[in-house]
């Protein structure tokens, strides 16, 4: 489980993920519950190539079977890019990049998982960047629901901007929107539906929205609202009674037009002190 999350602005398009990775441990509880695995490390956000502005983050699986998706989002990057198999020609599209990114970790990766370790699976790749010879960049998302691949779908286009979350979304969905998902499961249960209170229903969404964003809003805002969205979520797996699901360090990074793609924060596994290499792209 963890938080992605990316805020989306006429000048950039930010990402920002927490490091927490959780899986099922072998055995169970006194209670006969599964015992889960919960580590603080985790890489989720990553350059998806060394000279075009694409990025991309992760939610859900962690692994398709022995690697890592931080290692393979690397193996990726090294078949688009240009000493590569699949390399992104100067002409390129986002949803190029989108469909070949759906090839090799969908149709190549997750499908060679065994029946039983892809049944139930869940997993997101958000991949977002700037067309060649684009002004504005676009968010896409592949994904696995239910152990089901599905296509890659456009989530904000060139002219759009807004907020969107992954992984764990409704502490975000209860600030922003003013509820959560259990809200519409809650009203029908009582009998309220979009057919007996449509006044309701239409209402309900644009009176309690929170609006934090702006399409004019300036670079350094878009990622203190991106790292701020990310630590609340964290605050409360913190103090909710369940297991820190969302935690750890929040890596983020922007993409823009012409600063291209640039590390704002991230963690490293080695001391900076005995380190001093300028590029981090990796």
């Amino acid at each position: 489980m963890t938080v992605c999350i990316c805020v989306k602005v006429n000048e950039c398009m930010v990402f920002a993920a927490d490091s927490a990775t959780s899986f099922d441990a072998a055995g169970r509880d006194d209670e006969g519950n599964p015992i889960m695995q919960v580590y603080r490390h985790g890489t989720k956000v990553f350059q998806l190539h060394r000279e075009f502005p694409i990025m991309a983050m992760t939610a859900g699986l962690g692994n398709f079977g022995p690697h890592s998706i931080a290692m393979l989002a690397k193996d990726f990057r090294a078949t688009i890019g240009k000493d590569g198999h699949s390399p992104l020609g100067s002409d390129y599209r986002m949803s190029d990049v989108a469909s070949l990114a759906h090839d090799f970790f969908l149709e190549n990766r997750f499908d060679a998982i065994p029946e039983d370790g892809r049944r139930n699976a869940s997993f997101e790749l958000w991949i977002g960047g700037y067309s060649s010879g684009a002004d504005r960049p676009e968010l896409f998302k592949i994904g696995v629901f239910d152990g089901q691949a599905h296509e890659p779908v456009l989530v904000a286009g060139e002219e759009q901007v807004g907020i969107w979350c992954g992984g764990q979304p409704d502490p975000v969905s209860r600030l922003i929107n003013g509820f959560g998902y259990r809200l519409e499961g809650i009203l029908k249960e009582n009998g309220i539906t979009p057919e007996s209170h449509a006044k309701l229903y239409s209402e309900l969404a644009p009176k309690l929205h929170l609006p934090l964003i702006h399409p004019s809003m300036p670079i350094q805002d878009a990622i203190d609202l991106a790292e701020f969205l990310g630590d609340v979520t964290k605050g409360v797996f913190r103090f909710r009674a369940v297991p820190e699901y969302v935690g750890g360090d929040i890596d983020i990074a922007t993409v823009t037009k012409y600063e291209r793609f640039r590390w704002i924060k991230r963690k490293h596994f080695y001391s900076e002190t005995f380190n001093r290499r300028t590029d981090h792209a990796t």
